[in-house]
């Protein structure tokens, strides 16, 4: 049983509302709600999370550690879980922002050369005297 079915079922079993936990607790009754569905995503995060626990465990008569435990190993599954079907998308991503990134090198690198060498081009036609420096070699 997860997390979430567990924390309902507890609730249910001592026919208390979700409205009833949100009145008291003064947890909106959306973060109740994704707290029951282990729609982790949905609640701000961090403490909060652990707070909005404690206080839903505390309020329907289960014992608040234990529940944050079990909160915190269904979060942690699910966040590996979710990790791992993210790792190849993230490998590509990287991938091809990497291709993407060194054709803009590549790029920036041809304009640069082709601009020097039309400037450098012009410059001996608009002035025939300019001549490009003569590199001499000293033995």
């Amino acid at each position: 049983m997860s997390f979430g079915e567990e924390l309902k079922r507890e609730r249910e079993l001592r026919e208390i509302t979700l409205l009833e936990v949100s009145e008291s607790t003064k947890i909106s009754l959306r973060h109740l709600e994704a707290l029951e569905r282990n729609a982790f995503e949905k609640l701000p995060g961090g403490v909060f999370n652990r707070g909005f626990v404690r206080a839903y465990s505390k309020f329907i008569g289960v014992d608040p550690e234990s529940m944050v435990d079990a909160y915190l190993l269904q979060e942690n599954t699910q966040l590996g879980e979710h990790r791992k079907d993210g790792n190849r998308a993230d490998e590509a991503r990287t991938s091809t922002k990497r291709f993407v990134w060194l054709w803009w090198v590549f790029g920036v690198l041809v304009v640069g050369a082709a601009a020097y060498w039309g400037w450098t081009h012009w410059r001996v036609q608009q002035n025939p005297a300019v001549t490009p420096p003569v590199v001499e070699e000293t033995t």
